[in-house]
């Protein structure tokens, strides 16, 4: 098969971010399947440009693994004016380049991705041009996600124009694919066949866990850490990631020295998180840069526990898919989540996953898990063996081709391969 992927912030290992569509797109190479990535120039995550670097070019191609990423020149940003400035330059360009590649050969299913709601537009056009299946990933339930999160009413006109763009991509598309276990249920809400629902979650490429890569940046991170239980979070420091409780924990923990919380990432909230770590004179918590997808797996090795916050929302009520719980799972890390239990579903009754929203109780953990190297292994032993089984690109990836070679009649697996 031939497939196109309209994601705009679409990355590498080699970047900073998510690399959900890279792996996936590595998995349907190696089984003989031809795929395009159209993704941004510009890391949103980073905020720095990965490609261009002054080039007057509207778009390059790059074969990455097999895969094939058309990168769409997009401007610099660092505040909402010039992210909205950034999704119309990769609307149109993305659009227009698309177009053109029609006229050369022909996808056999293209895949928009709306991390925002326009690329997923974007894919359904070329898809009619190309005649072939449009399947809509929603990663976010836009505008649900605005109005559980209370900043928009369900009557706002931007949110009765977002639900009447939801519904229009919902007829369109063949399948609709979704990455949280409860999102089918929204998404049947809103009239669509439930047959049509593909439950799609974020997963992990456990090849680099199993061949880790040691790096300078994440040995220099570890300097003076190396006789600590350390307690690893990476990702987003924003308002969504619920980090001031991770602090008020390991505030608790001050007495416990050996007890370590490195933080790996950036985001809207990290200055302040800095300013009241510093303001507390917190010893036991250190903040790090993020760094690329490919050095996540030795990161998370040389650590003993993951750590994750999760907000009290009716938004996680459609459920949740956060690659760092994966990630923690894959290096085989016991995992520790400040969250209302009744919102992380099967998740709080797996082994080694302690769910907790007294943060007594979490504090209790952790002091546990640090005291035990051998409960610490045998529960990272069957972490590892669970991500294998539910959340393996090598699983989820099965799950989608079959689907696909099911929707495209007469053509096989190495039809279109390069």
């Amino acid at each position: 098969m031939n497939i196109w992927i309209f994601n705009h912030y679409a990355t590498t290992p080699a970047h900073v971010g998510g690399t959900r569509h890279f792996d996936l797109a590595k998995h349907l190479s190696d089984k003989g399947h031809q795929v395009t990535i159209f993704a941004s120039s510009f890391n949103h995550f980073s905020k720095k440009e990965m490609v261009f670097h002054n080039k007057e070019k509207h778009s390059e191609i790059e074969w990455i693994n097999g895969i094939r990423y058309v990168w769409i020149n997009t401007p610099a940003y660092n505040k909402s004016l010039g992210r909205v400035k950034n999704i119309l330059s990769y609307t149109l360009k993305s659009y227009k380049i698309a177009m053109a590649a029609c006229e050369e050969e022909s996808p056999d299913i293209v895949i928009g991705s709306s991390v925002h709601p326009l690329a997923a537009i974007v894919g359904y056009l070329v898809a009619k041009k190309a005649s072939c299946k449009y399947y809509f990933e929603e990663r976010d339930l836009w505008p649900q996600t605005f109005v559980d999160f209370g900043k928009i009413s369900a009557s706002n006109p931007l949110a009765l124009v977002l639900y009447k763009l939801e519904s229009f991509l919902y007829e369109k598309a063949e399948r609709v694919i979704v990455l949280f276990d409860k999102a089918k249920h929204y998404v049947e809400s809103r009239g669509v066949d439930a047959g049509k629902v593909i439950y799609l979650p974020n997963g992990v490429n456990l090849d680099k866990y199993e061949q880790l890569e040691p790096t300078l940046r994440v040995d220099e991170m570890f300097k003076g850490l190396e006789n600590k239980f350390v307690v690893a979070y990476i990702g987003s420091h924003g308002v969504a990631n619920h980090l001031d409780p991770v602090i008020d924990l390991f505030s608790k923990l001050r007495e416990h020295p050996d007890i370590h919380l490195l933080l790996v990432g950036s985001g809207a909230q990290k200055q302040e998180l800095m300013k009241r770590v510093q303001e507390e004179e917190l010893s036991n918590v250190t903040f790090e840069d993020p760094v690329p997808k490919a050095q996540i797996p030795y990161l998370l090795s040389k650590a003993q526990m993951g750590i994750i916050s999760i907000l009290d929302t009716p938004l996680y009520k459609w459920g949740f898919s956060m690659n760092k719980i994966y990630d923690y799972m894959a290096a085989g890390l016991p995992i520790a989540m400040v969250a209302n239990p009744d919102l992380t579903g099967p998740l709080r009754s797996v082994k080694g996953i302690y769910v907790q929203d007294q943060l007594e109780e979490l504090q209790q953990v952790i002091v546990n898990s640090s005291g035990s190297a051998q409960m610490r292994r045998e529960e990272g032993e069957f972490l590892q063996e669970y991500v294998r089984k539910h959340y393996s690109w090598e699983v989820l990836g099965d799950q989608l081709e079959s689907v696909m070679l099911n929707d495209v009649e007469g053509v096989s697996r190495n039809e279109k391969a390069v």
